[in-house]
């Protein structure tokens, strides 16, 4: 069974003239969906910068359409940290003197996993069994007064810091993206209240940006919420990926057991692993007891 998911976004500019928020959600052919997953993003440009709006969806359209043409060998990270380098460079050279700047983040659900990759002062969040968890990190500086001065974002320094995890799915949890005219004005709690109370998506992305803005937000306000409805299966790059992260084995030595293998010679003098064989049995019993094993 593949992947199923329910997903809205809401943005407005509220007081400001100019809504330099962008989103993205991208649901691709089914096949692209198996090897590649789905692709959620939300984008806040800096309106200190030349132009924060350009920032946003330039970042989002170039990751929304790049991603999906990268290698299917390449695993998600390794995809959109590619991408996200190239653009950086792009945005820190196409000021006239002034680097665009724009916070992002941007999740791939795949399978039974998703992949965040974050940098600025959006936020991502885990609403599951009624339990609100912020899984990014402001990346803003803690000195007083300088709560909302960022010290990375896109665009801000030629050398590019994501921040990325992993992790598995679980049937019926949401994830929410929300930028700063959100979640600087409303508290988790209120956060909370309104994804409890509105169980329609969209109604609760509209909520919460009609909230900041109520409550006193002068920024603009965007969300992104994505529900898992049901876990697809595992695909062959998750498995890829959790292979990549098992420790090496030790060097092993002849007779030796691993795994439940034998060492029985060495192939070369360059390599400490040698040729492992299991230990040996009756072939009746191979194939009447261990029928994949080869004889």
């Amino acid at each position: 069974m593949p992947l199923q998911l329910s997903y809205a976004q809401s943005s407005a500019s509220g007081p400001r003239a100019e809504n330099q928020d962008a989103t993205r959600m991208v649901s691709p052919a089914p096949s692209l969906a198996a090897s590649k997953g789905y692709l959620f993003a939300l984008a806040d440009g800096v309106s200190q910068c030349s132009d924060g709006g350009l920032a946003a969806r330039s970042t989002l359209q170039a990751l929304a359409h790049d991603y999906y043409a990268t290698p299917q060998t390449w695993s998600v990270t390794q995809a959109l940290d590619r991408l996200l380098l190239a653009q950086n460079r792009w945005l820190h050279a196409s000021g006239g003197g002034q680097p665009l700047l724009t916070t992002l983040s941007a999740i791939v659900l795949r399978g039974q996993r998703f992949t965040l990759a974050h940098i600025g002062d959006c936020r991502a969040y885990r609403w599951h069994g009624g339990q609100l968890q912020c899984i990014s990190e402001d990346h803003v500086w803690r000195q007083p007064g300088m709560q909302h001065v960022l010290k990375r974002a896109m665009g801000l320094e030629q050398h590019l810091v994501v921040d990325y995890l992993e992790g598995e799915l679980r049937a019926g949890e949401c994830f929410l993206l929300a930028s700063d005219g959100i979640w600087a004005t409303l508290s988790e709690a209120s956060i909370a209240g309104v994804l409890r109370d509105e169980p329609d998506l969209q109604s609760a992305t509209q909520a919460l940006v009609r909230a900041a803005h109520l409550a006193g937000s002068q920024d603009n306000a965007s969300a992104v919420l994505v529900r898992v409805e049901a876990i697809g299966q595992a695909c062959l790059g998750d498995v890829l990926e959790q292979v990549e992260q098992w420790p090496l084995p030790p060097a092993l030595k002849l007779g030796q057991r691993f795994e439940g293998w034998q060492v029985e010679a060495r192939l070369s003098g360059d390599t400490p692993i040698g040729a492992v064989s299991r230990p040996r049995r009756p072939a009746a019993t191979l194939a009447a007891q261990d029928p994949a094993q080869p004889l």
